[in-house]
């Protein structure tokens, strides 16, 4: 699923006329697919994630404790539109205030995004990342710059 654009990024590609509904449809019952296969995987193992979520959950409130809740998912929602980062398929709609902000953190479960560190002010972010793509790859470690746009919202502007 890392490979499949974000649902947004499909109804943009659709307004625009470079895909067409049939294509639309078939990628968004991939992401729906994708969806179902995790729901079933906690499914069979409860305990697993049950434990995964109080981890995310933790995680989740020691960021929104030291940073706000708003600033962790403006910036959450600023990685989620990048094109070429994987995790953008879990934090497409970090923008969301009814989806609750430890769905966005992956610290044990592939794929994995953890944030190792944040410094934030009113006008800008930085963020030291993990991730990886899927079960038995690589993880990798990248930092963003995020500086607010002349609308006042966040966006990289430096990815090492």
């Amino acid at each position: 699923m890392s490979h499949l654009p974000t649902p947004p990024k499909l109804m943009e590609q659709f307004e625009k006329g470079l895909i067409d509904r049939d294509e639309l449809h078939a990628m968004m019952a991939l992401h729906a697919r994708a969806l179902i296969s995790e729901m079933e995987l906690e499914w069979e193992y409860p305990l697993e994630t049950r434990l995964e979520q109080w981890r995310n959950r933790h995680h989740a409130s020691r960021l929104a404790a030291k940073h706000g809740e708003m600033r962790v998912r403006e910036v959450f929602h600023a990685l989620g539109e990048l094109e070429n980062f994987p995790p953008a398929t879990l934090l497409w709609n970090a923008g969301h205030r009814h989806v609750p902000l430890h769905c966005f953190i992956r610290t044990k479960r592939a794929p994995l995004f953890r944030v190792k560190k944040m410094n934030s002010t009113a006008v800008s972010a930085t963020i030291w990342v993990e991730y990886n793509e899927g079960e038995g790859r690589e993880l990798v470690q990248e930092k963003f710059h995020l500086v607010r746009n002349r609308r006042w919202m966040l966006e990289v502007v430096n990815r090492e």
